[in-house]
């Protein structure tokens, strides 16, 4: 399951990030660490909140990969491993099997499970402050390496 965070802005912005990323290409790789990071405290916190958590396998289970450039753009995964998970995430339909010879042994529809939505929640919570957060990195990184 990946989760792609998208940040859009003026074209301003948008030149201030690739300077940056031109200027310092290891800060963005480190700052993308830390939003992966982020993003896996975040779906653990949604997951616990909701009460998801029994065992907390799931909760622990999100782990992201190192930051890679991919057609001239920056991107991280974050995946969960335990293959229940896109169960939780977007709900499933709950089904029972009865082998019994007066209806052949036919699944029986018992109704839908709901999605609990635990990584989209931490993303669209992510999302709320990202822009203001890449904005204050961009310009504490250039006070601290650009003599003005």
């Amino acid at each position: 399951m990946d989760v792609k965070v998208e940040v859009r802005g003026a074209k301003e912005f948008e030149r201030a990030v690739k300077e940056v990323e031109r200027r310092f290409p290891g800060e963005v790789i480190k700052l993308l660490d830390e939003k992966a990071v982020k993003l896996e405290e975040l779906v653990a916190e949604d997951s616990e909140n909701q009460g998801i958590v029994k065992t907390g396998k799931l909760k622990d289970s999100y782990k992201h990969f190192p930051p890679e450039k991919k057609g001239g753009e920056y991107t991280v995964t974050v995946d969960s491993k335990v293959p229940y998970a896109h169960l939780i995430e977007e709900g499933h339909e709950l089904v029972l099997y009865r082998p019994k010879k007066k209806d052949g042994g036919k699944a029986h529809h018992l109704g839908r499970v709901k999605g609990y939505f635990p990584v989209e929640n931490a993303v669209d919570k992510m999302n709320d402050t990202y822009d203001e957060d890449i904005e204050k990195w961009i310009y504490d990184l250039l006070d601290k390496n650009i003599n003005w």
